[in-house]
């Protein structure tokens, strides 16, 4: 099958279907009998018609010719055509009319028996499934067409950005939960008028990730996904807006095909333009690709972009710019982007929003009933309280209905407080009895839910300990969890131990005591990461400050500035990689030598001692110990960030220095 012809049949096909949804639509409107028969067939429809968009979306893509399954159906098409058209031939409604003026009837009846409606039915998801099948094999081979042309190390990616990627492991919506919000966010993905940008918004721990994977996955699975991006502060490229456009673009064109040729010619013209400023990227890599394949095409294409937790990205000024670049996407009858976006309702991305005013419709969860939220908090307990009796081999009357509703209500509004109260009690380290018991009976007053939520959680490492241990956990805890939440990237636990100069096995007992709020990997080798960022606002917050637990963030950073120092003193020299020559070429030092001579804390220390001593305090001493450091290392610093990649962060480290020595001379 010649690829343009079989776009042709493809579309054809699709322009039936089109009308049958149509004229399904007519009787759901006027008859009363069968309406669900009628909706349910509908749906079977819209289904079909979707597979049929992407298959011709891959059709007309650059690759459309190299396609193995995609050109045998070219007979099925056509039988699959023969049947819709036969199909709405019978259902026209000036048929039926026709036959039922000579019964003497005028009222519109639905023309199909029960028994032949399923197997018109039974015949399209037939099709239906004989078609995806077809693409996905097909979209594998493209798939790997395209990786071969494009090279990543070309165009610079954010890993584990997608909503899909072992990053972002994390579950979706239980059935049952968040129903009508995520139906009107699915409303809102397929109206053909509705806003080119849906904002949901909420406080820390409500959910909004969560959601964001459900509507992706959901998106992935009727073809409408363009491509995902879910920023995470503290994740060198995913909590920066430097990689967004980059890593969109590489999902974009798999699903986008059109888009290829002038994308590749952005990067064959300039190889580095995914270090480009946020606007030339976007009209280079996104923009004009769009604009160009968007020439000359008949049918419509819709994809939705999923961008989530736009207020961790590190830029207040990036994220305004991201929405107002957002807005200049091409609506038009042929391509149609549109953008699914979460945030926390911080000001400055309030205020951004509010310079687009009339380009988004919006969802604040805060605002959903509370008897709503209750109601799919409970489903979520009822979900892990099972889970935990059968793996605890618990009675089926644990923890029992008033004890779940205590939970419940100290719970609402968030999500995460859910979360966090069931990874306490079901840890498989202690009794979950005990744990329930110890959570039901602390009735301190709370400064916010957060707060009953994470002090139960905290407490236990100080209980039962003398005033002498007291104090020696609240010194650990400050300098090894306290550098944990404010860390520039994760770091694992042997590099943690390394910078911080302390026993492996000291770090290991204070952050096993965590395990309900952090994600301590049994390897010592991975990163430690926070479960939610809500427990470092909860740590950090000034609000908190007479709690023997809270963390003072600059003396924290101050703390981390000194045994950064003190790491590249020891570690830092000439030739550090030992290499042949002086003049050896970044791209021809091996990869596993760099890992082999910068242990990951020199790195982590090389890239962001500087950004800790900002954030610091700043006493005199700090700045003569750092211009010390500078006087005998400056030139293997250098040589160092070099060999990391990391050259153009010299820059602005060195204003950032000089900025900090102006505002302490002030």
């Amino acid at each position: 099958m010649d690829p343009l012809s079989g776009a042709a049949s493809v579309i054809a096909v699709v322009q039936l279907t089109d009308r049958i949804v149509q004229i399904c639509g007519k009787y759901l409107n006027s008859v009363r009998n069968a309406k669900e028969d009628i909706q349910q067939f509908q749906l079977e429809i819209v289904a079909l018609t979707q597979v049929l968009r992407s298959l011709n979306e891959l059709l007309r893509g650059p690759d459309g010719a190299k396609l193995l399954v995609t050109q045998d159906l070219a007979n099925n098409i056509a039988k699959c055509s023969s049947a819709l058209t036969k199909l709405k031939e019978r259902i026209e409604p000036e048929t039926t009319q026709r036959q039922m003026r000579k019964w003497g009837l005028r009222a519109l009846k639905w023309p199909l028996t029960r028994s032949e409606l399923e197997k018109s039915a039974d015949e399209i998801q037939r099709y239906t499934t004989m078609f995806s099948l077809a693409l996905q094999v097909d979209q594998t081979r493209t798939t790997n067409l395209i990786d071969q042309k494009i090279d990543i190390s070309r165009l610079q990616t954010a890993e584990g950005a997608a909503f899909d990627s072992y990053a972002n492991r994390h579950g979706e919506c239980l059935p049952g939960t968040r129903t009508d919000l995520l139906q009107e966010i699915e409303d809102w993905t397929k109206a053909p008028h509705g806003k080119p940008i849906y904002w949901l918004n909420g406080m820390a721990g409500t959910g909004k990730s969560t959601i964001s994977r459900t509507i992706a996955s959901r998106l992935k699975e009727q073809h409408l996904l363009g491509a995902s991006f879910f920023f995470k502060r503290g994740e060198e490229d995913r909590g920066t807006a430097k990689r967004l456009f980059s890593t969109l673009v590489k999902d974009l064109v798999l699903n986008i095909p059109g888009m290829l040729p002038t994308v590749l010619k952005a990067i064959e013209t300039d190889p580095r333009i995914s270090e480009k400023a946020l606007r030339e990227q976007f009209e280079k890599l996104l923009l004009d690709p769009l604009l160009a394949d968007q020439q000359g095409r008949h049918e419509v294409t819709s994809k939705v972009i999923v961008i989530d937790a736009l207020d961790e990205c590190d830029r207040e000024d990036d994220i305004e710019l991201i929405l107002r670049l957002l807005q200049q996407f091409p609506q038009s009858t042929s391509i149609r982007i549109r953008f699914f976006l979460t945030s926390r309702p911080d000001l400055p991305i309030r205020q951004s929003f509010e310079r687009i005013a009339g380009m988004y419709q919006d969802f604040i969860l805060q605002d959903i009933p509370e008897p709503v939220i209750e109601h799919d908090i409970a489903l979520y307990f009822e979900d892990q309280f099972s889970r935990i009796r059968r793996e605890r081999l618990l009675p089926s009357t644990w923890p029992g209905e008033a004890t779940t509703k205590q939970l419940i209500e100290r719970a609402v509004p968030l999500f995460i407080a859910a979360v966090t109260l069931c990874l306490f009690i079901g840890d498989t380290k202690w009794n979950p009895r005990r744990r329930l018991k110890e959570i039901l009976e602390d009735r301190s007053l709370y400064v916010s839910r957060m707060d009953s939520t994470y002090t139960p959680v905290l407490k236990q490492i100080l209980a039962g300990q003398s005033e002498r241990e007291t104090q020696q956990l609240l010194t650990e805890f400050k300098e090894i969890v306290g550098v944990v939440v404010v860390l520039a990237t994760p770091l694992s636990i042997n590099a943690l131990s390394q910078l911080l100069d302390r026993e492996l096995d000291d770090v290991k007992c204070r952050l096993d005591q965590l395990h309900s709020v952090l994600n301590v990997p049994d390897n010592f080798d991975a990163p430690i990461r926070l479960l939610h960022l809500s427990f470092r606002d909860f740590l950090l917050d000034p609000e908190n400050s007479k709690s023997q637990l809270w963390i003072d963030e600059k003396k924290v950073h101050q703390y981390l500035m000194t045994r950064c120092l003190r790491t590249m003193r020891r570690r830092l020299g000439k030739n550090i990689c030992c290499l042949p020559s002086e003049g050896t070429l970044y791209r021809d030092i091996d990869r596993d030598s760099i890992r082999h001579y910068i242990s990951p804390e020199l790195r982590y220390a090389c890239r962001y001692w500087a950004t800790h001593l900002v954030q610091s305090y700043t006493p005199a001493k700090v700045l003569i110990d750092s211009f010390s450091f500078l006087e005998k290392h400056f030139l293997h610093w250098l040589e160092a960030m070099s060999i990391l990649g990391f050259m153009s962060e010299v820059v602005m480290t060195i204003k950032d220095l000089e900025l900090v020595i102006q505002v302490r001379l002030l």
